[in-house]
């Protein structure tokens, strides 16, 4: 009983693997082709939407950077509370660009779509410049966006960011 069960499980998992009408693997080939065609233009669009956010954070523009994520998107910044929603994104954007010398650059050093095209990952670095109370400082730590596609257009549905610097025994 328990070779005849083996022996009808692996006929069933060899099935796909025999279908008529396919070529040894001209068809994975071309899907594994036409994948990686849609995967780099998913990349390319997720690379315009860091652009356009790089310029919103110039711009100091909290409104439209909060747009950039979903609607149940997520920011979490170092030392600070979560901001659920993009109300809260945009508060805590503002909060941060309101600090004196706010200057904020990041580089994207991976950026990976899933195989289904409605989930990416953006890992990247960032360097931060603020002057508090006059005194300029600056630090630089790395990132990591999980992005979603709506509607056709990627959104940032999670976005969390660290400092390099050690941490501050006080």
């Amino acid at each position: 009983m328990t070779k005849t069960l083996l022996l009808i499980s692996v006929t069933v998992l060899m099935l796909p693997a025999c279908q008529p009408g396919e070529k040894s693997g001209n068809n994975t080939a071309e899907a594994n082709i036409a994948a990686s065609a849609n995967t780099g233009a998913d990349e390319q669009a997720i690379r315009v939407q860091v652009d356009r956010w790089l310029q919103l954070v110039k711009a100091k523009d909290a409104a439209a950077i909060a747009a950039l994520y979903t609607e149940d998107g997520a920011v979490m910044p170092p030392n600070g509370p979560i901001g659920k929603g993009r109300a809260a994104i945009q508060q805590t954007w503002a909060s941060m660009m309101r600090t004196p010398g706010f200057d904020l650059t990041f580089t994207p050093e991976q950026i990976v779509v899933s195989s289904s095209g409605d989930m990416a990952l953006d890992r990247g670095t960032y360097s931060l410049k603020v002057a508090p109370h006059g005194t300029a400082q600056s630090d630089t730590g790395k990132y990591v966006v999980v992005w979603r596609k709506v509607g056709g257009e990627w959104k940032a549905a999670a976005d969390i960011f660290n400092s390099d610097l050690p941490a501050n025994g006080g």
